[in-house]
């Protein structure tokens, strides 16, 4: 049985398989950043820069902001627990499915947890209906886009204007933008002038594939909030090899431009072979799919060495929804032909 707040990604003891629990990106972690971390190496025994100075200046003029509203976090679930700690919400809202980590980080700080369940006829989309949970009293709105695990975007229409009901019910907007890399969208943080109660979230996690280096930042609309932040967070939490590996992903931009052509090439195939082979499947924006099965995969694969993420322990999805990652065309052909084989076709 999955425990509430299980992720992807624990690969451990469970021998050779081919990963597609955890979306990462397929093309893996660049050269440039394994070069960075050897050559640092010496620096690695003093304590970390604790006000991560390098790499919040580069994180400011790669985000085009005053470097005193970025916080470095350890990737974006340290982020979110900052966020619950520093601002005290009393009464957050959930859209559902989502990452499991905003619901642990409230639950946590006994924050009251509303949750607004996405409707898996319109694929999950977020809607105008959201509005009307912010103006019951919400004091915290966590969005997600792409949202996890269903891969949809919120179009900036509609950002505006649930951040404008925010805005009127003074409710902070914390957004996850830790799979925009993998789409053509546009980040929200030209919105934070308009809006200085929108914190958007971001990680090098999954965009360079460092999942092991735990390495994110925020972004506030005002310096107070990101001091307060900062201050929630634990003293050199992010490590000097997080930081070095920070600042050598912000130096080849490139890389996320071959990521996205090729991963949307192969999500496009995948998800026409995943609805060939009868499934229910969620069109993505993302660099993963969320499907529905007509009978039981996570077990069978796995006896075939593939591991997929179960998804009954989102809320609002059951047994029946599944998550693969996009990975490189030779494994994204070794799951189409095992699913083949687990479906009889």
């Amino acid at each position: 049985m999955m425990e509430r707040f299980e992720h992807g990604g624990d690969t451990y003891g469970l021998g050779d398989v081919i990963d597609f629990s955890a979306s990462l990106n397929p093309l893996g972690m660049p050269l440039q950043i394994a070069r960075a971390l050897k050559l640092a190496t010496s620096s690695f025994s003093p304590y970390p820069d604790p006000q991560c100075r390098d790499l919040v200046k580069a994180l400011a003029a790669y985000e085009g902001v005053e470097a005193d509203r970025i916080v470095a976090t350890a990737g974006s679930t340290d982020a979110f627990a900052r966020i619950v700690t520093a601002l005290a919400p009393e009464k957050a809202l959930v859209c559902s499915p989502c990452y499991s980590g905003y619901e642990q980080a409230l639950r946590q700080a006994r924050t009251r947890v509303v949750h607004h369940t996405l409707v898996a006829s319109e694929d999950f989309d977020l809607s105008e209906r959201v509005i009307d949970y912010i103006e019951s009293g919400v004091d915290m709105v966590f969005l997600c886009s792409p949202n996890n695990p269903t891969g949809r975007v919120i179009p900036r229409d509609l950002l505006c204007k649930v951040l404008d009901a925010a805005s009127r019910q003074s409710a902070w907007v914390v957004l996850d933008e830790c799979y925009l890399d993998f789409t053509n969208e546009a980040t929200a943080v030209s919105l934070l002038d308009r809006y200085p109660r929108l914190i958007v979230v971001k990680s090098f996690t999954k965009s360079f594939a460092m999942a092991g280096i735990r390495v994110g930042w925020c972004v506030c609309g005002l310096p107070g909030t990101a001091k307060a932040l900062r201050e929630a967070g634990m003293p050199w939490i992010v490590s000097t090899p997080s930081q070095v590996a920070g600042i050598a992903a912000l130096g080849i931009p490139e890389y996320l431009d071959t990521s996205r052509e090729y991963i949307q090439q192969e999500r496009d195939r995948l998800q026409s072979a995943l609805a060939d082979m009868g499934m229910t499947v969620v069109p993505s924006h993302a660099n993963f799919i969320l499907f529905q099965s007509p009978q039981p995969l996570y077990e069978p694969l796995l006896e075939r060495g593939i591991l997929i993420r179960r998804c009954g322990n989102f809320r609002g999805l059951d047994g029946t929804w599944f998550r693969v990652a996009v990975r490189t065309a030779q494994e994204n052909e070794k799951l189409v032909s095992a699913l083949k084989e687990v479906l009889g076709r």
